[in-house]
């Protein structure tokens, strides 16, 4: 079995655009990879197979989808049309430490892990150019995972360039129970931000990001998340000196830090308090065999 990994991701900042008439949202997003990862084996098998263990919960790893309506699947048939083969059933050993359905590109993770571990097994010999133009057609977030570090994303996220390596964070998630749907999420911004939320132009945002004035945390999608789920305004305050911000359509909130002892302190608050929480810290490393 040949094995890949790819990382899970936070985002640093977060605008997003009106409904676009193809049924989109172009996005500005500084995009930043942690340290968790999804790893993905693949072999040969007679019919498309998902099996998934991990760090997570029971009730994380039920939530993932074992057909061909998983991520990793479509993965495999895009990258085989792409290649111009036929693609070939697989079986896909998923092991996970990204939660599920929570902002943090889990799914698309595996998905880029996927093809990274498809690419060496079918011997297709592709570029990484090529991977990402193939990853485009699977996911907004699929690109990023298989870049990783800190990235500038444009149109719907796909569009990127790598950006300098930030100074590395420790980083606490409160993981909700349930997850948001991101077309859920995406619908409620709709209705309640008809023109978008777009207050910096990519330019600006790097530029930003570079000299240290970019609002760090700022999500347009917290205002319609909050809406579906009111408790996550409260979760962002549960720590006193401390702001959780929301990654991607959410629900997990991320708490950042500078020092190991200090996020430490805040896992141990929120943990107190009954909840969920995974700490990690920011990386640089994206997609690559194992």
């Amino acid at each position: 079995m040949i094995y890949a990994s790819a990382p899970g991701k936070i985002n640093l900042f977060f605008e997003v655009g009106p409904l676009r008439p193809d049924g989109f949202h172009s996005v500005t997003s500084i995009y930043q990879s942690l340290a968790i990862r999804q790893r993905v084996g693949v072999t040969p098998a007679e019919t498309w197979v998902v099996t998934t263990t991990g760090d997570l919960p029971p009730e994380q790893l039920d939530l993932v989808p074992t057909g061909e309506d998983n991520l990793v699947v479509m993965a495999a048939k895009k990258l085989a049309e792409y290649a111009g083969i036929e693609p070939q059933p697989m079986r896909f050993e998923t092991i996970k430490q990204v939660p599920v359905a929570a902002g943090l590109a889990g799914g698309s993770a595996d998905a880029a892990a996927a093809l990274l571990a498809l690419n060496e097994h079918w011997s297709l010999g592709l570029e990484m150019a090529e991977l990402s133009a193939v990853a485009a057609k699977v996911g907004s977030d699929v690109p990023f995972s298989l870049l990783g570090g800190t990235a500038l994303g444009v149109d719907t996220g796909i569009e990127l360039e790598q950006l300098p390596a930030l100074p590395t964070k420790h980083v606490v998630l409160l993981v909700s129970p349930h997850g948001l749907g991101t077309k859920e999420v995406f619908g409620a911004f709709d209705r309640l931000s008809p023109q978008g939320e777009m207050t910096f132009s990519p330019e600006e945002a790097t530029v930003a990001l570079s000299n240290e004035t970019l609002p760090i945390g700022r999500n347009a999608l917290w205002r319609p998340a909050v809406d579906l789920r009111p408790e996550l305004a409260e979760y962002a305050g549960l720590v006193q000196g401390q702001q959780g911000f929301l990654t991607g359509s959410g629900p997990t909130l991320y708490f950042l830090s500078d020092t190991k002892e200090q996020a430490e302190d805040i896992a141990k608050r929120l943990s107190d308090l009954g909840h969920f929480t995974i700490s990690t810290q920011t990386d640089q490393v994206g997609a690559r065999l194992d």
